[in-house]
């Protein structure tokens, strides 16, 4: 009995050695989960980032159209089509 045992040991220890690198790289907190979720914060950070910098931009903007009568009057003039009188309007297609 003991002689089959120390015949089956490095066998046993072999399967725990396997099963738990296994469990250990696909588990559900395994390195593989952990490498994805790495990669999905990196990718929300940037666009954290992105969204900072264009809500900055955007404050700006709103500041100037509040202070300023010029940029009031280009924004106007830019997305809503206005014009002054006497001014004629050409839009191209494509």
């Amino acid at each position: 009995m003991i002689e089959q045992l120390k015949h089956r040991l490095p066998l046993l220890l072999g399967g725990f050695v396997v099963i738990t690198l296994f469990f250990t790289a696909f588990g559900e907190k395994g390195l593989i989960k952990i490498y994805k979720l790495n990669k999905q914060l990196r990718r929300i950070h940037a666009q954290k980032t992105f969204l900072e910098k264009n809500n900055q931009e955007l404050t700006q903007d709103i500041l100037k159209m509040k202070r300023e009568k010029t940029f009031q009057e280009h924004s106007a003039r830019e997305t809503l089509g206005l014009a002054q009188d006497g001014e004629i309007i050409y839009e191209f297609s494509d």
